[in-house]
């Protein structure tokens, strides 16, 4: 099995820190992602936009924080990495591959919140597509809500629940 030993060129202690704050902004994901559940489920626009606003900040942190820990050498297998890193030992072992742990469990739930929320929103955006091209057929075409989570700021676009 190869591990990458640019990872045992860094400190135990940080890459502990660096996955326990990758945990916390994925945690942050998660929750952000959950907010914009609720947000589409009560058909509320200003928190939707909020919900939106926030969750692209978390991504962003996240994306951040595993970058920085990719940064320490730690890209694959990181059980592996941190189970053969001369460094860890006692309770910086156990919770570092806790937080590993976490890692997989809050990316599936990630996953999973983003897949259940993408087909709430498509099935809302048809449903006001459908609206709009009754109300205005010149609208037909507009964007309602894009695949980052907001419309482009073109003619008419706004975001989905105020829509």
């Amino acid at each position: 099995m190869m591990f990458n030993a640019d990872s045992h060129a860094s400190s135990a202690e940080a890459i502990s820190e660096a996955l326990a704050h990758e945990l916390e902004t994925l945690t942050q994901v998660v929750e952000t992602l959950d907010i914009e559940h609720e947000a589409l489920m009560g058909s509320d626009a200003e928190r939707l936009e909020q919900a939106v606003a926030a969750k692209q900040r978390a991504i962003a942190a996240h994306a951040q924080a595993r970058h920085a820990r990719e940064a320490l050498g730690l890209k694959d297998n990181l059980q592996q990495q941190v189970e053969s890193h001369p460094g860890f030992f006692n309770g910086l072992k156990d919770a570092a591959l806790a937080d590993i742990e976490a890692l997989r469990e809050n990316g599936a739930r990630s996953k999973n919140a983003n897949q259940r929320n993408g087909m709430l929103i498509a099935g809302l955006r048809e449903r006001t597509r459908t609206a709009l091209g009754l109300l205005r057929p010149d609208a037909a075409n507009v964007t309602l809500y894009g695949q980052r989570g907001s419309a482009d700021d073109t003619m008419g676009s706004r975001l989905l629940g105020s829509a």
